[in-house]
């Protein structure tokens, strides 16, 4: 990830996909977040962790949490 290319790495591209959580605490690589548009993403380099947060489902429905993807190694 270092030549500043986004890169598909995972999940659906179905618009209005609802998303799987699996359980709270316990990482999955079954969880995706739902589709959203307008939020942030940002890459921790020294952790090699990529972070999103919020985002919008439809008009009414705002989305406050944070997911993070952990890179292997």
């Amino acid at each position: 990830m270092s030549d500043s290319t986004w890169t598909w790495i995972s999940g659906t591209n179905t618009v209005g996909h609802p998303g799987i959580y699996g359980e709270k605490g316990n990482a999955s690589t079954e969880n995706v977040p739902c589709a959203r548009s307008n939020a942030v993403g940002w890459f921790d380099s020294l952790r090699q962790e990529f972070w999103l947060f919020g985002g919008e489902f439809s008009m009414s429905n705002n989305w406050f949490g944070a997911y993070v993807y952990q890179l292997e190694n």
